[in-house]
């Protein structure tokens, strides 16, 4: 064949091939149509960015910043980012070990006096995995609001918990509570020398360019530059919370963007700045004593989606949801910061990622049931049975959740689909609500491997 023709046809080919960090016309589609339905134009929204060989193929915003100004959410605006904060702490003390500053072998009370020794040993480790078995402390309803404004020390945090018995010998179990975070923060303080925020922004936001990325805001955020939060009460969407920075601190406290947040998933993905040591801590599932794996490495949960491994965290603070979601093998990061509480980010993330591999997970639709309909489910419930534990079904925020309350941080949102039937995706659970002949809620049946009966108790 002539080489002329030989070079067109390399040429052609390379022309309308499709470049592999890009979104297909029918995905994209699909995306923007769920996306739309998901975040309403006249209700608080969200911005999600996807990112494909380290290239955004995709970032939009969602919804209204203001509701009562009817301001849209700009990709650009800056966001409480809740729990994925513990994924920065975590590398902080990381490098701090690099630095044989520190070891994770070392007792929390060589940097951290004020607490309390406890029946067993608590390393620095055991708080980064989530094994310590501290219980968790940052769980404030509504009528304890007014604490939010207070500011706290990292002490006065710690305080809230520090003469709590552990849950379980550390290392045995896994549990995740925030309360591991403060106890980590005053440890970056004291061997640094900075203030967290100082170390942050010197060692970690300033190098990587994560110039609108800070422990709570900075005084030059412009106000334009931040949406409102809001959370739901009886149907009705409020305005949330004021909150001062120094009481989410190490475990909830950063605000960033989503922009900024792919810096921070590319500093990891290239292992430049951030060393192999560090990322492989953070991302490496950690084991109990016995063997087991736990699902988390330092500040990020290791799952899987569709088969495929993945490296996510998500953050609830009050007025913002957000996720972030990497799938390593594919190298696709999504990240979606949503300004309004305990909204799904997470499965969302998910689903969106799973278009992006072309293998689409189910999702279910939003909850149709309004306030009212929710509240006859309400209750506690007991299983019959030898084995009566409790349960309780309460709304949050108008989410109906299950809560055990004997087992700290195991709620559980479930969703209406069909009369008298709720699923919860999250913790593969359904359950059936029986009635008496009045119409009355006395039970239900859950079914999650095994199938069981709970009786309604009041």
């Amino acid at each position: 064949m002539n080489f002329k023709y030989i070079l067109c046809a390399l040429i052609l080919t390379v022309f309308f091939q499709k470049s592999p960090a890009q979104i297909h016309k029918g995905e994209l589609l699909k995306i923007d149509t769920f996306l739309n339905e998901e975040y309403p134009k006249d209700q608080p929204g969200a911005v999600v960015l996807i990112a494909q060989e380290g290239k955004i193929t995709y970032k939009e915003a969602f919804g209204l910043a203001n509701l009562k100004k009817k301001k849209p959410l700009q990709t650009d605006m800056i966001f409480q980012i809740g729990s994925m904060t513990k994924q920065f702490t975590s590398a902080a003390i990381l490098q701090l070990v690099e630095q044989d500053k520190l070891s994770l072998e070392d007792p929390i009370q060589k940097y951290v006096e004020y607490y309390p020794q406890k029946e067993y040993a608590l390393t620095i480790d055991h708080l980064l995995s989530q094994t310590s078995g501290i219980p968790e402390f940052f769980d404030i309803d509504e009528n304890e609001f007014h604490i939010l404004l207070q500011e706290h020390t990292p002490r006065a945090l710690i305080e809230y918990y520090a003469d709590k018995p552990l849950l379980f010998e550390p290392g045995t179990q896994f549990q995740y509570s925030s309360s591991n975070y403060p106890l980590l923060g005053v440890v970056i303080e004291k061997v640094s020398g900075l203030s967290l925020k100082e170390y942050f922004k010197k060692n970690l936001f300033q190098p990587l360019g994560m110039n609108a990325t800070s422990l709570w805001y900075t005084d030059d955020f412009k106000k334009k530059q931040i949406p409102n939060g809001y959370w739901t009460k009886h149907g009705a969407l409020k305005l949330s919370p004021e909150i001062v920075g120094s009481t989410v601190y190490a475990q909830g406290g950063i605000v960033s963007t989503v922009d900024d947040l792919f810096i921070w998933n590319q500093a990891l993905k290239n292992r430049t700045f951030i060393s192999d040591y560090i990322v492989n801590k953070l991302t490496t599932e950690k084991t109990t004593v016995d063997g087991q794996g736990t699902g988390y490495g330092y500040g990020f949960f290791i799952k899987n989606l569709q088969g495929r491994r993945t490296i996510q965290h998500g953050g609830l603070i009050y007025g913002f949801t957000s996720s972030g979601l990497y799938l390593p093998e594919e190298d696709i990061f999504v990240c979606i910061l949503a300004n309004k509480s305990h909204e799904r980010t997470e499965q969302v993330a998910d689903y969106l990622a799973s278009i992006v591999i072309g293998n689409p997970i189910h999702i279910l639709g939003k909850s149709a049931l309004n306030y009212e309909a929710k509240k006859e489910y309400l209750g506690t419930y007991q299983m019959t049975g030898n084995d009566a534990k409790v349960i309780e079904i309460k709304l949050i925020d108008d989410l109906m959740i299950l809560d055990f309350p004997n087992a700290p941080g195991t709620r559980v949102e479930i969703v209406s689909v069909n009369e008298d039937m709720f699923k919860s995706v999250k913790a593969n659970i359904e359950i059936t609500f029986s009635r008496d002949e009045e119409g009355n809620v006395t039970g239900f049946t859950g079914k999650q491997e095994e199938t069981f009966d709970w009786v309604k108790i009041k």
